[in-house]
C-alpha cells in the first residue's frame, strides 16, 4: 500500500511540475495581446482603472477595456 501511495505522490509532483512549465511557457500577456487586448496604464485603485477606461470608451472610440489585477496595481487593458 506504502508503494501505491508513493507512487501517487510522484506523479502529482510531476503533474504538477508540468502544469506550471506550461503555465510559464505561455504568458497570459501574450494572449490576450493576441486577441486585441494592449496593456494601457497601471492604476493604485480599481475605482481609477474603471474610471479612466470609461473614459477611453467615451473620448477615444474604443470598444472594450478591463481592469486586470496585475500587483501591486491594477492594469487598464483595452481592446478597439
Amino acid at each position: 500500500m506504502r508503494q501505491k501511495a508513493a507512487r501517487f505522490g510522484v506523479t502529482l509532483a510531476v503533474a504538477g511540475t508540468l502544469a506550471a512549465g506550461a503555465l510559464a511557457a505561455a504568458p497570459a500577456s501574450a494572449t490576450t495581446t493576441a486577441a486585441g487586448w494592449v496593456p494601457y496604464q497601471a492604476y493604485r485603485t480599481l475605482t481609477n482603472c474603471v474610471k479612466a477606461g470609461t473614459a477611453k470608451l467615451v473620448m477615444e472610440n474604443y470598444k472594450e477595456y478591463e481592469c486586470r489585477w496585475d500587483s501591486p496595481y491594477y492594469m487598464l487593458w483595452l481592446r478597439k
